[in-house]
């Protein structure tokens, strides 16, 4: 697998939750009442960031590896259904893209199996009600590029993204750095970068915390973070929705 798979973990760390659009990042994740989900992921990097990354991991140089995939869908796929989903779709639509949709039996039953996500996602139920709540923060971030197989160690070393490293340095200093290591026009091209989670909820939203937006309907909830902020976590990303069942 090419060391650059390393893109899905460093740059786009939290990509298992947001999906992306053509300027960053979006994920649609649709709840129901019996705890079952579907999550849709769909990931394009900036052609500017993939040069420049294919250009500092690949050997033989950017040109000779810009047809080869920068995510291996079928290893994807492994993680994710080794941890009880669905495959609907997993496929790469260009080299530098993946988009995947996958289906959630059991959202509490996956958590209750894996410690990590428990400490990242919090799925809670009660008396007409449920709730989601994600919590991301320097001390836990590692736990999502478990998600994704093929990690690059040497590279994801030479990144130093904040998140994952013990590196506290501001946001603002991270991008300079960025901007050295890729270039003025890479580290541009992230700053319009955005990560985007749109939540379809079974009932209208009875409380929200963290940012979180309440479409007109009340039954959709958006939460969005710039992926600079996401790579650094100077702040902690602590978001909550509940909502009536």
């Amino acid at each position: 697998m090419p060391r650059y798979n390393i893109i899905a973990a460093s740059l786009l760390v939290l990509v298992l939750i947001f999906a992306l659009s053509s300027c960053g990042a979006v994920a649609g994740l649709a709840m129901k009442a019996d705890r079952s989900a579907t999550l849709a992921l769909s990931i394009e990097v900036p052609a500017a960031v993939d040069t420049r990354i294919r250009a500092f991991a690949s050997t033989g140089g950017a040109a000779a590896a810009s047809t080869v995939p920068l995510f291996d869908a079928a290893a994807v796929t492994g993680t994710l259904v080794a941890r009880g989903m669905t495959v609907r779709e997993s496929v790469v639509p260009s080299p530098r893209s993946y988009r995947g949709a996958y289906t959630i039996k059991d959202l509490s039953g996956i958590l209750a199996s894996d410690p990590g996500l428990a400490g990242v996602f919090a799925y809670s139920q009660g008396d007409g009600w449920a709730s989601l709540r994600i919590r991301i923060h320097r001390d836990n971030a590692a736990t999502l590029t478990g998600l994704f197989p093929g990690i690059d160690r040497d590279l994801l070393e030479a990144l130093q993204p904040p998140a994952l490293y013990d590196n506290p340095v501001t946001a603002e200093e991270y991008r300079s750095m960025l901007s050295g290591l890729l270039g003025k026009t890479a580290a541009s091209a992230i700053d319009g970068l955005v990560f985007k989670l749109n939540l379809d909820l079974p009932g209208t939203v009875l409380e929200s915390g963290g940012g979180v937006v309440i479409d007109a309907s009340g039954r959709k909830a958006i939460f969005t973070v710039s992926a600079l902020d996401a790579m650094v976590l100077e702040k902690p990303i602590d978001f909550l929705v509940k909502w009536k069942e």
